[in-house]
């Protein structure tokens, strides 16, 4: 069990979420250099605020476990 839990995706983005995005933004899709270009921008703006988001749900759902076993 405890394998599966440490594989389980949490927030995928897809290429196609990103041109779904891109449609509703710009009216159209991203060319492959566009693309490629907005990709490498998602992962490092992912990775930017990784570890930010990573502390506050750790530090959240420590929190809040432990005033329902109080």
């Amino acid at each position: 069990m405890e394998i599966k839990q440490n594989t389980k995706v949490i927030y995928p983005i897809t290429i196609g979420d990103l041109q779904n995005d891109a449609i509703k933004r710009i009216g159209r899709k991203l060319t492959d250099d566009e693309l490629y270009i907005a990709e490498k921008c998602v992962e490092s703006g992912l990775s930017c605020v990784m570890d930010i988001t990573l502390r506050s749900a750790i530090e959240a759902a420590v929190e809040k476990t432990a005033k329902h076993h109080n």
